[in-house]
C-alpha cells in the first residue's frame, strides 16, 4: 500500500474511535477545565512572581503548550492497541508499523488544535494580554506545525512504551514535562545550561513557540517563517526516528513474540 493510504486509513480508524472518548459535556467540564486551570494557574504565578510582561510570557507559553500536551497523548493509543491485541497483526503486515502509527493518533493533534485555540480565546478575554493582532491571524498554522512536531515526538515515546508497557504513564508524563520545562514555556531556553539549551534545538515546541512569541511581539515575519521552518525540520527528524524505531520494535516482536495481548 502507498504511504498516503496507510496513514489515511489508520487516521480514519483513530477518528472513528475518538468519537467515543469524550462527550461534549465531559470534554468541557473535564478536559478543557483542566487545561484552562493549568494555563490560568501559571499565568497567575507569573503575575505574582514578576510583572505584566512576565505574566504574558507565561500565559502565551502555556497556551501554546496545550497542543503539545494533547498531541503526546498518542502514547495512550499504544496502550489501547495492546489491550485490543492488534499489534501481532501489525507486526506481520507488509508495511512499516510506524506508518500505521503516524496516522493512528492524528485525532489528538486535531483535538489539541481545538483545545489550544479555545484556551487562547479564554486567556485573551480574561487577562487582556498586550499581544499583537497577528497572533490571532497566524496562530492556526503555527499551532498545526507545533502539534505535528509534538505528535511524532510522542509517537517514538509510544514505541518505547510498547517495550516497557508498565511505564507507559511515565513515558507520557515525562514526555510532555520535558517540553514544558526546557522548551521555553515558562522560562527562556537561555535560562538553562548551554548543553540543555543546545539539546532543545532538536525538541519540538522550541522553534514553534519562538515563532509565536515573535508574532506576539510584532517581530519580522521572516523570523517567524524561519522558526517554523526549523520546527518542520525537527518534526521530520522525529518522524524518521519513529519509523526506524517502530521497525526495530516490530523485528524484535517477530523474533520473540513480545507484542501480544497484555493485561
Amino acid at each position: 500500500m502507498m504511504v498516503k493510504q496507510v496513514i489515511g486509513q489508520a487516521a480514519f480508524v483513530g477518528f472513528a474511535e475518538f468519537k467515543h472518548v469524550y462527550t461534549p459535556k465531559t470534554w468541557l467540564t473535564g478536559w478543557m477545565l483542566r487545561l484552562v486551570s493549568q494555563v490560568v494557574f501559571f499565568g497567575l504565578v507569573g503575575k505574582m512572581a514578576g510583572d505584566r510582561i512576565t505574566a504574558e510570557y507565561v500565559l502565551l507559553g502555556n497556551a501554546v503548550t496545550v497542543i503539545a500536551i494533547e498531541a503526546t497523548l498518542v502514547i495512550t493509543t499504544a496502550s489501547l492497541e495492546r489491550y485490543q491485541g492488534t499489534y501481532p497483526m501489525l507486526v506481520v503486515s507488509p508495511t512499516n508499523m510506524g506508518l500505521v502509527y503516524l496516522g493512528r493518533g492524528l485525532h489528538w493533534v486535531m483535538a489539541g488544535l481545538g483545545s489550544s485555540a479555545l484556551v487562547f480565546a479564554l486567556v485573551w478575554a480574561l487577562f487582556r494580554p498586550d499581544w499583537n493582532w497577528r497572533v490571532a491571524v497566524f496562530a492556526l498554522p503555527c499551532l498545526i506545525v507545533i502539534g505535528l512536531g509534538a505528535y511524532v515526538y510522542g509517537a517514538i515515546l509510544a514505541a518505547c512504551s510498547l517495550r516497557h508497557y508498565k511505564f507507559r504513564w511515565v513515558y507520557l508524563n515525562f514526555g510532555f514535562m520535558v517540553l514544558m520545562t526546557f522548551c521555553g514555556t515558562n522560562v527562556p531556553r537561555s535560562f538553562w545550561p548551554a548543553p540543555i539549551e543546545w539539546a532543545t534545538q532538536v525538541l519540538p515546541l522550541s522553534h514553534g513557540l519562538t515563532a509565536m512569541r515573535t508574532l506576539a511581539a510584532a517581530g519580522p515575519l521572516s523570523d517567524v517563517l524561519g522558526q517554523l521552518g526549523l520546527e518542520v525540520c525537527v518534526a521530520a527528524l522525529w518522524a524518521a526516528l519513529t519509523l526506524l524505531f517502530f521497525e526495530r520494535i516490530a523485528s524484535k516482536g517477530r523474533r520473540d513474540g513480545s507484542l501480544n495481548f497484555t493485561s
